[in-house]
């Protein structure tokens, strides 16, 4: 009971530290492994905190983090249905778009047994566009995390470009392109002539252009660990102007 007890005062203490999360308290609630989960979720996806003053603001992301690190599938479901973050000024977008640009990063860090759920939500027609998509970059990300599973993930991406749902098709397509992945440069460019492709998401040119790329080095930063991750990608930047 002490132990629950603890994880939930470190848990909590996410709301009040800034943007940098001291590492003794992220190391504490990672110890805390799947007792830790839930909570962590619930405080990732309650995105209204995006638009807080400081120090709340920047707790999503924390606990968003801290998620990468204890690599739980029970996390996949609710972070790829969760909403798009709403912001009114710069400063809050910006936020916003860290926030939903790391989450197919988390996801992958999982690791192998992120493959199938994710699939399975690929797939799913209650799944929205944003949850098709992000379930799709992810499994990009995927391939570069684990390399092993690349093979797999290049196949069951390509097998998903014929769906009667374009946007769905076009996600997968741009988890391809980001892969870099040369070899599906024909089943890509075949599924766009053939209009399966929403011309609204993607277009041919960038599509040629990372397909051709042979490099997969813009997904890079699925490997950056906890303390990496925020040396890389300071929470604390100043709107672009």
């Amino acid at each position: 009971m002490t132990i629950d007890i603890d994880l939930h005062e470190y848990i909590r203490q996410l709301r009040t530290v800034g943007a940098e999360l001291p590492m003794p308290l992220a190391q504490r609630i990672v110890a805390g492994g799947e007792h830790a989960v839930a909570a962590l979720v619930a405080l990732t996806i309650d995105t209204d905190l995006l638009n807080n003053a400081i120090p709340l603001c920047y707790a999503p992301l924390h606990a968003l983090r801290l998620l990468g690190e204890i690599r739980s599938v029970t996390c996949i479901t609710p972070l790829i249905h969760a909403g798009v973050p709403a912001a009114s000024d710069k400063t809050r977008e910006q936020r916003g778009t860290i926030w939903d640009g790391e989450i197919p990063q988390i996801i992958a860090r999982i690791g192998q047994p992120a493959y199938a759920p994710l699939l399975d939500l690929l797939d799913d027609d209650h799944t929205s566009n944003i949850g098709h998509h992000r379930a799709a970059i992810a499994l990009a990300y995927l391939s570069l995390y684990a390399p092993d599973m690349q093979p797999a993930v290049v196949a069951a991406l390509e097998a998903r470009l014929g769906s009667s749902d374009t946007d769905r098709n076009a996600s997968a397509a741009l988890a391809l392109a980001n892969m870099g992945s040369e070899s599906s440069y024909k089943v890509v460019m075949d599924a766009y002539k053939a209009g399966l492709l929403s011309k609204d998401a993607v277009q041919p040119g960038p599509l040629r252009q990372l397909l051709l790329s042979r490099s997969n080095a813009r997904l890079a930063c699925v490997n950056h660990p906890l303390g990496e991750r925020y040396a890389h990608h300071p929470l604390n930047e100043q709107p672009r102007t």
